[in-house]
């Protein structure tokens, strides 16, 4: 595993497979289309895999060591502190509920984009999936999108008051997500084929 520090790094454009350097596809909207490919249950593993050998520039050796590869790249594994805490946030997101949906989630996406940072996801020609990742978790609290994130991730046998619990367990029916939304662990295990 590589720290990187983008405070002077630039945002990676490849992987690294058996020893050899891929440049692949880094726009966040193929990342996003990605992960709906990957939830899609209509597709066939085959129809998948040569679906994701698409964001490989330059065809790999090692289509198993490509694939953990671009997992790395897609949960941004290179920004992981050590190994031990990459092993606690693994177990962490097995367990984890999904709070968002780049799909279902758009429109209050899009609108945070606008209010928080004057930006068009819609018609901004490029934008690396790490950069909209990284602004994707700072925006800020008040937007509906990272509302409905805090609602949907309170554990409702967390809370004691039953009128505070059955208020927020109406408004997290309100606000479900779908049940093939995929959380960043699926995504992983989705390339397991």
């Amino acid at each position: 595993m590589i720290d990187m520090n983008l405070m002077y790094e630039d945002l990676p454009e490849s992987i690294v497979v058996s020893g050899e350097e891929i440049p692949i596809q880094t726009d966040f909207r193929d990342y996003i289309r990605l992960i709906d490919m990957l939830g899609d249950a209509e597709l066939f593993p085959n129809e998948k895999k040569y679906l994701v050998l698409q964001y490989f520039k330059k065809r790999p050796k090692d289509f198993g060591e490509a694939l953990d590869a671009l997992t790395d790249f897609v949960v941004m594994g290179a920004l992981k502190e050590d190994c031990d805490q990459e092993h606690s946030e693994e177990e962490e997101l097995e367990n984890q509920k999904m709070v968002y949906s780049f799909s279902y989630d758009y429109p209050y996406i899009f609108s945070a984009f606008i209010h928080d940072y004057n930006i068009n996801i819609r018609t901004i020609p490029y934008m690396h999936w790490w950069e909209f990742r990284m602004l994707f978790d700072g925006l800020s609290k008040d937007n509906e999108i990272k509302q409905r994130i805090m609602y949907r991730s309170i554990d409702l046998g967390d809370i004691k008051d039953k009128d505070e619990r059955k208020r927020i367990e109406k408004i997290q029916r309100a606000i479900k997500l779908p049940e093939d939304v995929l959380t960043d662990y699926d995504i992983g295990d989705a390339f397991e084929w």
